[in-house]
């Protein structure tokens, strides 16, 4: 399968603009198949020298984008300018195989989405890939793919904004306020989304949140989820079939949401059997740092949520849990606007709301109710909650903000509750 996209980089200058984890699959990738090709590497980390040693080196203050025919740039480098000659591993990864390709995005979601589907896929399709942004780059995987392989392909909005190609399927779960500190505006984060369906054609089929309807001109490849995908009381609905689910450890409404997608897709486009969808269901692991159900220890249950980044992916937690004796709440501040948790934390029945960091002061200042606390990291945080949290109840970490300038990522703040839970 590389023969075909190999013609992307010959006789090319190209700078791989990003060491990071897309970066070095991207180097590897090409010098595996073209060895003698010489490539320029630029990163704002150090870069071993004597690891690339027959490659050139380029300080990334001096970088002109217009010197290379073809600039590969890491989804975290936020560049803000157009460049015809800038893509993405995923644009070129897309270009040649977008066939085989289910891309699944959404501000919250689409980890559990794209792990789920892929989980159920591969007992019927035993050349099922899972890469993207869940941490295997996509050009890993192109020496095993077969013609018929099937890639599920979690793409976040970095990896889509300089994308000109999408996938034949494509899944566009919602699309909140997030990422303000890499985009201008929310306008530009949803533009980068959309980029999941904008380049398709009528042969592909694109399914859309019909809460985004009057964010997207209606088109005849287009299945609304929410209205013709949608899932009530453990029911799996859709036009052309529904299913109970009887047992699962995926907790709350968005994951059935979540879940009547990968349904449609496994059932309706691929043939999945009830059967077999049920199985697989059943015996899905969710992954960590999404309603975490860590242990309980002196009577009270704590649940890692650190994945929740925006106020509503923390209003979505408490919904799905019962039993919430206290929540945690506050990172790094990006700006983005937290009125509708303010005014949700305001009338919920949660018992004490735990703040801190920079977006937790900012939420303490216009959270007028009783049991709200103030302190000043993790650390207080969890020691308060353990002295205030009832027993028989549960103690959730859902920050409804970023890591960063706290810890290295979401994984690193989830491991640190757990760690100062037990």
């Amino acid at each position: 399968m590389h023969n075909k996209i190999l013609n992307e980089f010959k006789g090319k200058k190209i700078l791989i603009w990003g060491m990071g984890k897309e970066g070095l699959s991207s180097y590897k990738f090409i010098k595996k198949h073209l060895p003698e090709m010489k490539l320029y590497l630029s990163d704002s980390k150090c870069i071993d020298k004597e690891q690339y040693f027959n490659d050139i080196i380029v300080d990334e203050k001096l970088l002109n984008l217009n010197e290379y025919d073809l600039v590969l740039k890491a989804p975290g480098i936020v560049l803000h300018d157009h460049f015809e000659n800038v893509q993405s591993q995923s644009s070129i990864f897309l270009k040649y195989f977008k066939e085989n390709v289910i891309g699944i995005t959404g501000t919250k979601g689409k980890s559990t989405t794209s792990t789920l589907l892929y989980h159920v896929l591969k007992e019927n399709y035993p050349s099922t890939f899972l890469v993207g942004n869940i941490g295997v780059p996509c050009f890993d995987i192109i020496d095993e793919m077969l013609e018929d392989s099937v890639i599920v392909f979690e793409i976040s909005c970095h990896q889509l904004e300089h994308s000109k190609y999408s996938p034949h399927l494509s899944v566009l779960l919602n699309i909140y306020e997030e990422h303000l500190d890499h985009y201008k505006s929310f306008e530009d984060y949803k533009t980068a989304k959309k980029q999941i369906y904008l380049n398709q054609d009528e042969r592909d089929i694109a399914i859309i949140n019909s809460d985004l309807k009057n964010e997207i001109d209606n088109r005849n490849n287009i299945v609304w989820s929410n209205e013709t995908i949608y899932a009530k009381d453990n029911v799996l609905f859709n036009d052309l079939s529904s299913i109970k689910i009887e047992k699962t450890n995926l907790i709350g409404k968005h994951n059935m949401y979540n879940m009547a997608i990968v349904y449609y897709i496994a059932h309706v486009l691929y043939g999945v059997t009830n059967n077999t969808f049920l199985k697989r269901i059943e015996s899905f692991t969710p992954l960590a740092h999404r309603l975490e159900n860590i242990g309980t220890y002196d009577g009270i249950t704590y649940i890692n949520d650190s994945i929740s980044t925006i106020g509503q992916a923390t209003i979505q937690a408490l919904e799905s849990i019962t039993d919430v004796g206290s929540v945690l709440i506050g990172g790094m501040d990006r700006g983005i606007d937290y009125t509708q948790l303010i005014e949700y934390l305001k009338k919920s029945n949660v018992e004490n709301i735990i703040l801190m960091y920079e977006t937790g002061k900012r939420i303490f200042n216009s959270l007028k109710r009783e049991n709200v606390y103030i302190v000043n990291d993790l650390y207080e945080a969890v020691s308060l909650a353990k002295k205030i949290t009832k027993k028989g109840k549960s103690c959730v970490l859902s920050p409804a903000a970023a890591s960063y300038g706290y810890f290295k990522n979401f994984e690193d703040r989830g491991e640190e509750f757990k760690r100062l839970v037990m």
